[in-house]
């Protein structure tokens, strides 16, 4: 049994016993028992998922420390997508002298994502501007645009997204003249859900929060992911809970547990919340910060293993095994 495993298996072995002794009078009836059944099958399932983020710190401190102890050498070349159709070959080395060109940005000023901001726009993924105006709210098609030009930036080529040129219009309302079209068009050809069901996209209106999760989660496990209403509230005890469209349980559940030095889409996006506002639109700020990271923990696509140190960190390493250790003691 792991060590961290979470410390809800003694209260329903307690709880079932004490019922069991309690049973001379009666007996436990049928729906209290499969109530209990079913809460030692989420503890199962619990100390599964918490034994695996456990297996992936491990791997990951361990390549970390690997790499601190060797001689930095420069990562293999790679292609980048540009966004305009064209392959660039791009290498990043770690010997090397560069002078990466970032805007500078006024109006960033004491915003909690304002390093992953600065982070992110080293990179050919946001507009150029003296301003980013991190409280307006973005489009659906703006933050597909930008969350196809990050995954492209962070990831090794065997992992990023083609354009789709050529392919049928997936969405009736999306011309080929809007500007999100290739990259939306890109995203919905590799099988990643981020229209509507009766087939339109509308690119023009304000991405909300759900909406915003739903599609970076998808991306980020590289699948479409079932409903999961039960062990979604289970987990995040949003007080809001009940007002998250179905569609999107499943992914929200997911990033709970697809964490990295940062935390997760939800943490990194609007810190720690009670209330998931899921209807509520999400601004520049919180789409940036959802794009910091890129897949999920296992292969680490983060700013981190390009441009920072912060698994290298000792400090930060303990809080990445600390928040593996509190889903111990979630529920």
């Amino acid at each position: 049994m792991h060590k961290n495993q979470p410390a809800l298996l003694v209260p329903i072995a307690m709880t079932l016993t004490m019922l069991g002794l309690s049973g001379c009078s009666g007996g436990v009836d049928k729906a209290t028992s499969d109530r209990l059944l079913k809460l030692e099958e989420q503890n199962k399932q619990l100390q599964s998922r918490n034994a695996s983020l456990e297996e992936r710190l491990a791997k990951a401190e361990n390549q970390t420390n690997a790499a601190a102890n060797s001689k930095p050498t420069a990562p293999a070349e790679g292609t980048n997508n540009s966004g305009d159709g064209n392959q660039t070959t791009t290498s990043t080395t770690a010997n090397k002298e560069t002078t990466p060109i970032t805007p500078a940005y006024t109006d960033l000023t004491d915003l909690p994502q304002k390093k992953m901001i600065l982070d992110l726009a080293k990179y050919p993924i946001f507009e150029n501007s003296d301003k980013f105006k991190p409280f307006e709210t973005i489009s659906r098609g703006e933050y597909c645009t930008w969350l196809f030009k990050a995954t492209n930036a962070l990831l090794p080529a065997n992992k990023q997204i083609n354009l789709a040129p050529g392919t049928k219009p997936f969405f009736t309302d999306l011309k080929d003249t809007d500007p999100c079209y290739p990259y939306v068009q890109a995203l919905a050809n590799a099988g990643y859900s981020v229209g509507y069901e009766d087939n339109t996209f509308k690119s023009q209106k304000p991405i909300t929060r759900e909406e915003m999760i739903g599609i970076k989660v998808g991306v980020d496990c590289g699948k479409a992911i079932e409903p999961y209403r039960s062990q979604m509230q289970f987990i995040w005890k949003f007080a809001d809970g009940k007002q998250i469209d179905e569609r999107y349980t499943g992914y929200i559940q997911r990033d709970f547990y697809e964490h990295g030095p940062l935390g997760g889409n939800i943490q990194r996006a609007f810190g720690k919340i009670g209330a998931f506002k899921p209807k509520q639109a999400a601004t520049r700020a919180e789409a940036a910060a959802t794009l910091w990271q890129a897949g999920e923990f296992a292969n680490l696509g983060a700013i981190a293993d390009k441009t920072m140190d912060v698994l290298k960190n000792p400090k930060r390493s303990n809080s990445m095994r600390h928040s593996a250790k509190s889903l111990a003691d979630t529920g």
